[in-house]
């Protein structure tokens, strides 16, 4: 098989982790690509160590607060402080379930309470969303356990009542609390010592992908804690999937960004994917991932990052540039490489020849998880050249991490800053009036119908660690 092209502060020096020189699957071509760790997708003796010198949230207090996961927990507290993110959960607890046909498909998805409010009554909203993310500190549990097949986090409705009183928020309902599951493996990275033994890097990446994982399941807990059940509308009409965990990460990051090599120990180097429809990206020629830096990861742990976040909102922070993009296309049968450095063409060719004389079954292209994505990489790598400038560009649309209406809010008007997180508003009246909106939501799905969500890997990743998950 030949290659074708196609389509015309500092710390101590810790252990670092180098890129396996061979591998199989997409793995394979992502150290090829990443040889020597060119685009510092692992280490990086640029970033600076974190600075987060913020309080944990309460609801993470189940947690060892103060031990190894300390930077972990503060990392997601800062994902659940800022108002220029609370402004998220706003639909998710307040919205009004509205229907409207798309093309040829009816969705449901949830109003936006914030589109046209004067400036108390924004401020009772976002002070209605602290309320509830605290009363979420009695309201679901934590368990590490062995990973259920490649699900590294899920969260289920709890038959037992939570815990709340006549100060609790109003929003949710009082019959059911939740569990959020997650795979021991987060845990014993720290405890077994291996935390600190690692690369600064490598502890970054890890308390990256944990404290995303958290939040992610939150939100979900969110949907179990109002509606009693996790059949999810969408949350805008715009959105490719009824998934809130996922509409989360894409407000925040701009991407879905996951551990590729899952069969080691922490977390090996990430990779994004945008959010999208994924019959769509089918169209397009397949799902994207892109590389991810290890200079994007470590900005998150420094107080001038969430300092930007405060100000201006998670679309502050760019995603980061790709410098190269891998894509499992049917159309072609191959795995389709597109890159803005010349020099990766070569460590194809060389990762091809090296995999040539072994059987099909140890084939470079001959591990999947479906036969539709092993028939997608069976035969071939196709190998483009673009400048940075064309690689940026998605393949298929996306939906907007924020609206127009509320970006506008966040970069021009001055009333984001004249709340302080800790400030008691008296909101008692208009979030009470928001329970009918509650009740129209459970008329639309059964309260006993859908009882976890999960993350789970794609068919394109390869390996068989533990991955993030939805049902």
């Amino acid at each position: 098989m030949a290659l074708s092209t196609t389509m015309t502060e500092r710390t101590p020096p810790r252990h670092k982790r180098l890129a396996p020189e061979t591998s199989s699957g997409i793995n394979g071509l992502i150290a090829a690509c990443n040889k020597n760790d060119r685009f510092k997708l692992l280490e990086d003796d640029g970033v600076l160590p974190g600075n987060l010198d913020n309080h944990v949230h309460p609801m993470f207090h189940w947690f060892d607060c103060e031990g190894p996961m300390r930077q972990m927990l503060q990392l997601a507290s800062h994902f659940i402080t800022h108002e220029s993110l609370l402004i998220f959960f706003v639909p998710l607890l307040y919205g009004r379930e509205l229907t409207s046909t798309v093309g040829c498909t009816s969705k449901t998805y949830l109003s936006d309470p914030l589109a046209s409010v004067c400036e108390e009554k924004r401020a009772i909203y976002l002070a209605g969303v602290r309320e509830a993310l605290h009363c979420l500190g009695h309201s679901v549990s934590f368990r590490f356990q062995p990973p259920t097949k490649r699900v590294y986090a899920r969260t289920i409705r709890d038959n037992e009542g939570p815990a709340h009183t006549s100060s609790c928020c109003p929003a949710f309902q009082g019959r059911y609390s939740c569990r959020i599951e997650l795979a021991d493996y987060f845990r014993d990275y720290y405890r077994d010592g291996e935390y600190e033994a690692a690369s600064l890097c490598a502890q970054f990446r890890h308390d990256f992908l944990f404290a995303a994982t958290l939040i992610h399941e939150i939100v979900h807990a969110i949907g179990v804690m109002r509606r009693g059940n996790l059949n999810e509308p969408y949350i805008r009409v715009d959105c490719p999937e009824t998934e809130w965990g996922y509409g989360w990460e894409h407000f925040m990051f701009g991407n879905v960004i996951n551990p590729q090599d899952r069969t080691r120990r922490g977390t090996h180097l990430l990779m994004r994917k945008i959010w999208a429809d994924p019959k769509g990206a089918e169209r397009a020629g397949g799902k994207e991932y892109s590389d991810v830096p290890m200079s994007y990861i470590a900005q998150w742990f420094r107080k001038e990052t969430w300092d930007t976040v405060a100000e201006e909102g998670p679309t502050a922070i760019p995603a980061p540039i790709a410098h190269f993009k891998i894509q499992s296309s049917n159309k072609f049968g191959a795995w389709i490489v597109s890159s803005d450095c010349a020099e990766i063409k070569q460590e194809l060719i060389k990762f091809q020849e090296d995999w040539e004389p072994r059987p099909h079954s140890s084939s470079p292209m001959a591990r999947s998880s479906s036969p539709t994505a092993g028939r997608a990489r069976a035969s071939r790598i196709l190998w483009k050249l673009l400048t940075t400038e064309k690689l940026q560009r998605d393949n298929v649309p996306t939906a907007e991490r924020i609206s127009q209406r509320l970006q506008y809010d966040l970069t021009c008007s001055p009333r984001l800053h004249k709340t302080r997180p800790g400030a008691k508003t008296s909101m008692q009246p208009t979030l009470a009036s928001g329970l009918g909106s509650v009740a129209a939501c459970s008329a639309h799905t059964p309260i006993d119908s859908c009882v976890s969500r999960k993350r789970s890997a794609d068919s394109q990743d390869d390996g068989s660690h533990v991955n993030k998950v939805r049902k």
